[in-house]
């Protein structure tokens, strides 16, 4: 009895000592969190980058306007798109391609006296060929080293004995140089005159070309007397 009475009085002042007591845990209720707690922020999931594999490496995709993806595949050089170009111009296009050909008369020379000789339809072959008078001209004295004039009637008169196959040659010469076109090798080309560069220069109206051309040289000319004399002076 007197052992039931001591451990009645132990459990009534173990109850009320105050370090034995045990402090309610604060948990949340359904309205939410407490004041003292601190909220959590989502910022989401980071995003992973993917490895590019081997085979899409080499490849760029980019998205344009329409929202398709553009896929770049293989780059072509620049010489053989214009080989593919200049091939499609001359299967489907013969007008544009420069394969026109431009007939041309043969130059007609006939001998004047003993010492000089004229061609006849010289200024018909200019205007054929699209070029003036003055430089066919100047180009014909410089080759052949001597000295002309043309007559009133367009006809070109040289000093010298020339026979049709040498101004033949001259004028194929001329052509090459001044008229076809070196990219396409077309002859519908006009050329005009820089008067700052003091150049001529050729455009192609078949595939859009510009290029210089090479400036005539002086040839031959012969002094006569009132030369002669203010050169000795």
């Amino acid at each position: 009895m007197l052992m039931d009475g001591v451990s009645d009085v132990i459990a009534e002042g173990s109850s009320e000592n105050p370090a034995t007591k045990i402090k309610p845990s604060r948990s949340t209720g359904s309205s939410g969190a407490t004041a003292e707690e601190v909220p959590k922020y989502n910022f989401g999931e980071k995003k992973k980058k993917k490895a590019p594999t081997s085979g899409d490496a080499s490849k760029t995709e980019i998205i344009d306007g329409t929202g398709q993806v553009f896929v770049r595949g293989h780059i072509y050089p620049y010489e053989e798109l214009l080989t593919r170009v200049q091939t499609l111009i001359n299967t489907h296009s013969h007008d544009l391609s420069g394969n026109k050909k431009y007939t041309i008369r043969p130059p007609q020379v006939v001998r004047v006296g003993s010492k000089k000789v004229a061609w006849i339809n010289f200024k018909d072959l200019c205007t054929v060929m699209r070029r003036s008078t003055d430089h066919v001209h100047q180009f014909v004295l410089s080759e052949l080293g001597t000295e002309g004039s043309i007559a009133g009637d367009g006809q070109l008169v040289l000093k010298g004995k020339y026979g049709p196959k040498n101004i033949e040659s001259l004028l194929r010469k001329y052509i090459t140089e001044y008229v076809t076109c070196s990219m396409c090798k077309s002859a519908n080309t006009t050329m005009e005159r820089d008067s700052r560069a003091r150049l001529f220069t050729q455009h192609c109206e078949a595939c859009g070309a510009n290029r210089s051309v090479n400036p005539i040289k002086n040839g031959f000319h012969a002094l006569n007397r009132g030369e002669r004399r203010k050169a000795k002076v």
